[in-house]
């Protein structure tokens, strides 16, 4: 079985609050579960941006 991966902005653009980011990612990770996508993480990276990343994997 082979495991194809894509990683994912889950909080594009700039939000006032975080709760707005936090729910932006929630939207973001049901859609790519939806199209049969798994989560494997989240990535939040160690610079100032706030961004999330979201690595999806899916199994062929």
């Amino acid at each position: 079985m082979v495991k194809e991966y894509t990683m994912v902005y889950l909080n594009k653009g700039f939000k006032l609050s975080r709760e707005k980011d936090l729910e932006q990612a929630q939207t973001i990770i049901n859609e790519y579960v939806a199209k049969g996508w798994q989560l494997q993480q989240v990535v939040s990276p160690s610079d100032v941006s706030g961004v999330l990343v979201g690595v999806f994997y899916k199994e062929h």
